[in-house]
């Protein structure tokens, strides 16, 4: 952070009273020193008890400009019509009234702000006609301090009120992405304990029975659950590490995972093989999570609810898509039945965003 940016920080977080109470020290005192400098350098021309009362009725109000900006400009406006109409030394700008104006304009809507300020205009205008002194240089100053202050005003307080209706987007946007990030990770969730919970159950009810006759077998399928679960509390902690925001996570599953997830399943009795068609190419990372869980929850169904001897997943690598299926032979009393799931295109080409 620069210097200029800590001393702004270190400005805004001045009291709101004490920042009013030091603007006005400073108009009140480039205000004074210039009449006190008009007063030696006209003779003809001096400020007299009334002139300082008019021009403390422009200053003191500017400390509570922001708590009631129409009131604080009608007081100073006031003030600065008369003493222009009076004989008395003028300083070299007026700055109280674009002061006040500024406030008005930032501060409030501009349907309020415009009125004022239009009202402003003409009662200057009245006041600068009354006065036989003006001329067109007096006229030119202040009109255009006038303009120019309420256009300030105006411009900043449009910049806040885009800031603020920014600031409410971006939160907006991060709830919906916190939002749609649990419901990712509450699928992944879902996906990774059906799975392999799934084969644990095959592998331990296949243990039960074979450990009575064939205890090689037994011991070789709590070995195999042994292994599924170590995958599974891997999984889960990458999955879960998300929410803690670990630079060190590994990456989601993609199509490289689709071998061991069919050497998974394999464990657990049923055989898998897979299949690729096509020219392999690498696919974003979307599109390989999302081909990872589609294969995990049609294999995961294959074990828990069909009687299948053997699965086949396709791969097809089609121009600017990629097509995964799942293939399985159930045994009916006629023979092997062989029932195709459907072609599933998942994602497009890398770059080209997802074709569900």
């Amino acid at each position: 952070m620069g210097l200029v940016d800590r001393l702004l920080d270190r400005w805004r977080q001045v009291p709101p009273l004490v920042t009013d109470v030091a603007v006005a020290a400073v108009v009140a005192l480039v205000t004074i020193t210039s009449i006190v400098t008009t007063d030696r350098g006209d003779p003809g021309e001096h400020t007299t008890a009334w002139g300082w009362v008019l021009q403390a009725l422009q200053l003191v109000p500017l400390v509570w400009r922001r708590r009631a900006p129409v009131t604080v400009l009608v007081l100073v406006s006031a003030g600065a019509f008369a003493y222009g109409a009076a004989n008395l030394a003028d300083p070299a700008v007026v700055f109280a009234p674009a002061v006040a104006v500024y406030t008005v304009a930032v501060h409030r809507a501009r349907s309020v702000s415009v009125p004022c300020a239009v009202a402003l205009t003409l009662v200057a205008g009245i006041v600068l006609a009354i006065d036989t002194r003006a001329d067109a240089e007096d006229v030119a100053v202040n009109y255009f301090i006038g303009i120019t202050s309420w256009v300030v005003g105006d411009t900043t307080r449009t910049q806040r009120e885009r800031a603020v209706w920014l600031a409410g987007r971006q939160e907006d946007e991060s709830r919906r992405a916190a939002a749609d990030e649990r419901v990712r990770i509450a699928r992944d969730l879902h996906d990774i304990v059906a799975h392999h919970i799934s084969v644990v159950v095959v592998q331990a009810e296949a243990a039960q029975e074979v450990l009575a006759t064939r205890p090689d077998r037994a011991e070789s399928a709590m070995a195999a659950v042994a292994d599924t679960a170590r995958t599974a509390l891997g999984e889960l902690r990458r999955t879960l590490g998300v929410l803690r925001t670990d630079p060190e996570l590994a990456p989601q599953p993609g199509l490289a995972a689709v071998d061991d997830l069919a050497a998974s399943v394999r464990q657990a009795g049923l055989s898998v093989d897979v299949r690729t068609t096509g020219a392999p190419r690498s696919v974003d990372g979307v599109v390989g999570v999302t081909a990872y869980r589609v294969v995990q929850e049609a294999l995961t169904n294959v074990l828990r609810h069909a009687h299948a001897t053997r699965a086949q997943v396709g791969l097809d690598f089609d121009d600017g898509a990629l097509v995964v299926s799942v293939t399985m032979w159930t045994v009916v009393p006629v023979g092997p039945l062989r029932t195709p799931s459907s072609r599933i295109v998942i994602g497009a080409a890398p770059g080209t965003g997802t074709d569900a």
